[in-house]
């Protein structure tokens, strides 16, 4: 018996780039759009623009879950922090980190305070 699975890009969340160093970074697929400029691939989203030199790629797939590696869990200090996306773009300060981690919807971030920086999946 033989089966045919149909799957479309729209199915899956994340675009997951792989380099030659072995390190993935996953990019949300919503509103992305990727193009080629002197040698190197630019995606693009709402939450920034990630750029790979094509030499240094090694594969793309799409995928249901972002990367996770390199990811802490730990809690942060009570200081003041500053919440951006995994692109850069700030989304906010907020009086501590629990209060940060329960304004945000699922997804990666990077939470800065006066004494570290740590990055979170919210899920």
């Amino acid at each position: 018996m033989t089966g045919i699975v149909a799957a479309q890009a729209y199915d899956y969340p994340y675009l997951a780039i792989q380099t030659n160093d072995g390190s993935t970074k996953t990019i949300p697929v919503e509103s992305l759009v990727i193009t080629f400029e002197n040698g190197q691939l630019v995606a693009a989203n709402n939450d920034g623009k990630e750029t790979f030199t094509l030499t240094d790629l090694k594969k793309m797939f799409f995928s249901e879950e972002a990367e996770t590696t390199g990811i802490t869990e730990q809690e942060a200090d009570d200081d003041e922090v500053q919440v951006f996306t995994v692109g850069g773009i700030i989304i906010g300060k907020y009086e501590n980190y629990a209060k940060a981690k329960a304004s945000l919807k699922p997804g990666l971030y990077i939470i800065k305070s006066t004494k570290k920086t740590i990055k979170v999946n919210i899920k």
